[in-house]
């Protein structure tokens, strides 16, 4: 009876681990996206294999999205194939937050290195999935905003109302050396969109896009680049990774390895052609800055 009752219970402890274990997904790469990447990321994807993916076309193509792509396919070049689940921040803060945390193991966009630095102590960075100089951006505004669209230098632009983030260090600091006549800070995404949709600004930053014009539609208003002017944002952009999470350093060391594969290959930068972000129709623009 002693080892009867014995096995019944070495028999229940051993189920009970199981059970215990079964949730637990130790494998799984939780990523931290912002809301509305992670809704255009769904569209865009539209049931291809993230993992396979050659040609970055798509609807809902555009730089943030494609870089959803490009983190997991640089994990699995470089040697880690978990599974993935993306969570999402409604600002650039919280996503930095999630990650310093550990509560994600990685942002799933690229990130100015500036805005890295000071928290190397938590944070892993990956090398450049952007090198210094690449990142242009278009001037966004709507298509009745008629006194923007005819801008056609710097000091018509200074006349402007325009409207970013001071959490946007990169693109905060550019606006701000182009003397701006005014400039309008917010801390979301989409409350940018919606100043420059009711008038309150006149554009934003954005990067140029795949679309003929080169619009997009964010929160459903449709922007478009002010013709023949283009930033130039200098620095470069790397994927934070944290230090705190049990998986950041064999993911630092995977998508380092994966990153490097992918740009020999020339994936990166198919990838950014295919969204927009390195495009050729803009080559011969008036650069601001």
């Amino acid at each position: 009876m002693k080892i009867f009752l014995m096995l019944v219970s070495f028999l229940v402890s051993a189920f009970s681990l199981q059970v215990w274990a079964a949730p637990q997904k130790s494998d799984q790469l939780i990523i931290v996206l912002p809301a509305d990447v992670k809704a255009d990321y769904e569209t865009y994807i539209a049931g291809r294999d993230p993992l396979t993916m050659t040609n970055y076309t798509g609807n809902g193509a555009r730089r943030d999205v494609v870089e959803v792509v490009l983190v997991q396919q640089a994990l699995k070049f470089g040697g880690i194939d978990s599974p993935v689940r993306f969570i999402t921040a409604d600002s650039h803060a919280r996503i930095i937050k999630q990650v310093l945390a550990g509560r994600a193991v990685l942002a799933g966009n690229s990130i100015w290195l500036d805005l890295l630095t000071s928290s190397e102590e938590l944070l892993y960075v990956s090398q450049p999935i952007i090198e210094s100089g690449q990142f242009e951006a278009g001037l966004y505004t709507i298509e009745s905003n008629k006194t923007a669209l005819k801008a056609k230098g710097m000091d018509e632009i200074r006349s402007l109302i325009a409207v970013s983030s001071k959490a946007w260090i990169i693109d905060w600091q550019t606006l701000n050396a182009m003397k701006m006549r005014k400039l309008i800070n917010t801390v979301k995404w989409s409350s940018m969109v919606k100043m420059v949709n009711i008038g309150r600004a006149d554009f934003l930053l954005a990067p140029f896009q795949p679309t003929p014009d080169m619009s997009f539609d964010p929160e459903g208003v449709k922007l478009i680049p002010i013709p023949n002017l283009k930033i130039g944002l200098q620095g470069s952009r790397h994927f934070a990774i944290s230090k705190r999470h049990p998986q950041g350093k064999a993911v630092a060391e995977a998508l380092d390895r994966g990153i490097a594969i992918m740009k020999e290959r020339g994936l990166v930068n198919q990838a950014y052609q295919d969204s927009g972000f390195f495009n050729t129709k803009v080559k011969d623009w008036q650069k601001l800055l």
